[in-house]
């Protein structure tokens, strides 16, 4: 692997390999966490400013065709719960042995594996930690570490190796075959780590492993142009108390230097109920410059059909200091709803144009937008296969110039598909819609001086950033939607960007897709 150093949110990640040698702490030369899926910087700080969990990430490394992969299934973390039945279905059952000598240590479930890989499992602790390999078995890899025994609650005995870890990422080794191992962690004195505390005025407690309470998801909150309060992204699963969110916003803008504010451009358009579950971002490094780019598509509800102009907000900054260049928000049109196989026939279904206010049929809307080739092609039940795939969504009006529709995306497993080109009801896929990728077809933004009178780079346009605000006009909404490109900015970006980082969905070219649910914690609603 490539030796270097890697900016990090946490500082200082060391990889310390299992197999390292010693004392009770080694740092060792950090493989490149930098990019892509194996990124290690996770997030360091919460809403409630409360300690987060000792593990804030883990991914399983496996290789495929001279290629590194990043695997989550089967892994599962319990905070505090070594010494507890563990069962996701049915808490009164056990799933797992207990480890009644480790009451309240957290543990992590981690699956079978023939792999040799000394650096299998890739963790990363918030702080430093005694870390316990719970296994009826041993390998090389575990050299170093002090070895012990325990019997667990039904009678069953492991050997133990323990090590103290500082802070950062470390790596344990494969159970090569051997069936499984456990990892328990506690504090870096050895003691559990405490239940963390609830904000002023809270009386509901987060369970961990279950569904998370309303009132965490609301403080998830960014300000937005019109400096109101918006909610905006926050990973799958709570940093501090575990709970599960039940849906997901793909990437964390804050990889960008940024905060979105996901409900702005639906306050202007009369208030739209847009189901915050929606927004789906894609944040990417390019070079110096960050992007990020969030479309509204979930594939949950049968919305999608008739809602041919959706939430589209495109962000460019220079990542590592957070300056913005742009900011654009505005409603992007993504043409008529076709089926995705075959020769791509129209859905049977009419709909109002938001901007005539008139009736009409998607194959109306697809004559209306047959220069640009927007379109969302959706899977029906009789062919239930292939990606959902949407195109469109960028506007040349907005300084924006860009070959064919400019930019599509792919749900290659989507939550649901229509019974029929009618789409009159919903068939449910067993499937998280977590696999995403995104291309941006030769984009270049400009600043345009023409757009921006007073040349401090911030401009008004209507709900579709292709003209001025007018008050009262039906494309205009309640208010202006305010725009900033910052002058002199020339901006290019091209190319097919994929993620498989779970945890902040971090996108580059010529990566591989990986459905990143975590611990089953997505819901029907994503």
């Amino acid at each position: 692997m490539q030796r270097m150093k890697m900016l990090s949110l946490l500082g200082g990640l060391g990889l310390c390999l299992g197999a390292c040698g010693g004392g009770e702490y080694t740092d060792n030369p950090t493989p490149d966490s930098s990019n892509g899926p194996f990124l290690a910087e996770s997030l360091t700080q919460h809403p409630t400013n409360q300690p987060l969990t000792l593990l804030s990430r883990y991914v399983v490394v496996s290789e495929e065709n001279g290629r590194l992969r990043a695997n989550y299934g089967g892994l599962r973390y319990w905070p505090r719960q070594a010494d507890k039945n563990r069962n996701p279905n049915n808490p009164n059952q056990a799933s797992g042995p207990r480890f009644t000598e480790y009451a309240g240590w957290d543990l992590l479930d981690a699956p079978g594996s023939s792999s040799t890989r000394a650096d299998w499992l890739r963790l990363t602790l918030t702080r430093e930690a005694t870390v316990v390999v719970a296994w009826e078995n041993s390998a090389l890899w575990l050299s170093g570490w002090r070895r012990g025994e325990t019997t667990a609650a039904d009678g069953k005995k492991f050997n133990t190796y323990t090590r103290t870890f500082r802070a950062g990422e470390i790596a344990l080794g494969s159970p090569e075959g051997k069936g499984e191992y456990w990892v328990l962690l506690a504090e870096g004195n050895g003691q559990p780590s405490a239940e963390p505390a609830l904000p002023s005025g809270i009386t509901e407690r987060p369970v961990p492993n279950t569904t998370c309470p309303s009132w965490l998801d609301n403080l998830w909150v960014a300000k937005g142009p019109d400096n109101r309060n918006y909610p905006s992204w926050h990973p799958q699963i709570d940093p501090v108390y575990w709970c599960y969110y039940r849906h997901d916003h793909n990437s964390d803008p804050g990889l960008v230097g940024y905060r979105a504010p996901f409900l702005y451009t639906a306050q202007y358009t009369n208030n739209q109920p847009e189901r915050a579950e929606g927004f789906k971002g894609f944040a990417i490094r390019d070079g110096d410059i960050g992007w990020y780019i969030n479309i509204h598509s979930e594939t949950s509800t049968d919305q999608r059909v008739c809602a041919r102009f959706h939430t589209v907000v495109v962000v460019a900054t220079r990542w590592r200091t957070g300056e913005k260049l742009a900011e654009l928000n505005y409603k992007g049109d993504f043409g008529a709803s076709r089926q995705n196989q075959g020769d791509n026939p129209f859905f049977a279904n009419t709909c109002t144009d938001p901007r005539t206010g008139q009736q009409v049929n998607q194959e109306q809307i697809g004559q209306q937008v047959q220069n640009t080739r927007a379109s969302k092609r959706i899977r029906i039940a009789a062919n239930n296969s292939g990606y959902e795939q949407w195109d469109g969504g960028l506007v040349k009006a907005l300084g924006m110039e860009f070959s064919g529709p400019g930019m599509g995306i792919d749900i290659q497993n989507p939550a649901t598909a229509c019974n029929s080109l009618n789409c009159t009801d919903l068939i449910t896929n067993s499937s998280s819609s977590t696999r995403r990728t995104l291309q941006i077809m030769n984009l270049r933004l400009r600043y345009k001086p023409e757009l921006d009178p007073d040349g401090d780079g911030y401009f008004e346009t209507n709900l579709y950033g292709d003209g001025p605000y007018t008050a009262g006009d039906r494309n205009s909404g309640v208010g202006p939607l305010k725009q900033y490109i910052k002058p002199g900015t020339d901006l290019r970006l091209d190319g097919f960007f994929t993620t498989e980082d779970a945890w902040r969905g971090l996108y580059v070219r010529g990566g591989s897709t990986q459905d990143v649910e975590l611990e089953g914690a997505l819901g029907t609603v994503n």
